[in-house]
């Protein structure tokens, strides 16, 4: 199957570049952060009955050089600094899971206000895996509502590595990196999933390739009996490749998305991650309704 560029799922997006290589917004002066050459700032998000999670976003200077490092993996150029330093490389040359989406505040806010009234057994006794966890704010709040034990996986190790510096370093007394653990894993390769209670993504379906491949990790986790929570963002070019791929493998299904309360993201944007018409960002957060379904394995028909 043809592996999308990333500035060809960018185009897919139908959102046109803007003029200016970042949109700069009035921020609040936070403290900076190094993670292994990436400067990233801290983002605060409520979280319904937890409070702020914090988040390590790619400051504007580092979301252009891991758009350069995506380009230059696509042109197969070695991804080093002009200057000679080490430069930042992309697995995958994808450049999205370094900033914030808004529908993982949705996600996060939907797990926990259902959390233990879905399910018998307690979260302390479950286990939630996160696909494409990117800055990880859906695995920190799992952990920090005190889910047994979390797994945040993503294709890519530079938003693994926000997240356990985030886990560790931003959010309390608690080192959050003893519940969580991360794992690299790609959703569009055939590896299984690890075993989980809860199994859930939130902004992943950036093309069809990706919406595809989601159907059919939904339905590997329904068929071993975990319970699936999808997390989708207006305007994503691969929602309807998801859909219909969910109901070709599994006719029947019970399965639509509805309507979440999300919030949109503020903070510099690279043009090539998020465009200018993006509902995803505004200058302040605002309320964003994001497309969210939650699937028990009892969704699937007996019979399938």
């Amino acid at each position: 199957s043809m592996q999308l560029s990333f500035a060809s799922s960018f185009i897919l997006q139908g959102q046109q570049p803007q003029q200016h290589p970042h949109t700069r917004f009035a921020l609040k002066e936070l403290p900076m952060h190094d993670v292994d050459g990436v400067l990233c700032r801290e983002v605060s998000i409520e979280v319904d009955g937890l409070g702020p999670i914090t988040i390590l976003e790619a400051t504007a200077e580092s979301q252009e050089v891991l758009v350069d490092a995506a380009l230059a993996l696509e042109e197969d150029e070695a991804c080093a600094d002009d200057d000679g330093g080490p430069g930042i490389t992309l697995e995958k040359g994808d450049p999205y899971g370094s900033v914030l989406w808004p529908a993982a505040s949705a996600v996060a806010n939907h797990l926990l206000s259902t959390g233990a009234a879905e399910d018998n057994k307690d979260i302390g006794q479950q286990t939630l895996l996160e696909l494409g966890t990117g800055t990880g704010l859906v695995s920190l709040a799992a952990a920090r509502a005190g889910y047994g034990k979390v797994i945040a996986t993503d294709y890519e190790t530079v938003p693994l590595k926000l997240l356990e510096y985030s886990a560790k370093n931003l959010n309390g007394v608690d080192d959050l990196n003893l519940r969580i653990r991360t794992a690299k894993l790609d959703i569009c390769d055939d590896t299984p999933l690890p075993n989980a209670d809860i199994v859930c993504a939130a902004d992943i379906m950036y093309e069809p390739k990706t919406g595809r491949a989601t159907a059919h990790r939904a339905v590997e986790a329904l068929k071993r009996g975990s319970r699936v929570v999808i997390g989708c963002s207006p305007g994503r070019p691969g929602r309807p490749a998801f859909l219909e791929e969910l109901r070709e493998l599994v006719p029947g299904i019970d399965a639509e998305f509805v309507d979440a309360e999300g919030t949109t993201c503020s903070g510099p944007r690279h043009e090539l991650i998020c465009g200018e018409g993006s509902t995803s960002i505004s200058e302040k957060p605002k309320m964003l309704l994001v497309a969210l379904m939650d699937l028990k394995p009892s969704a699937i028909p007996q019979d399938s």
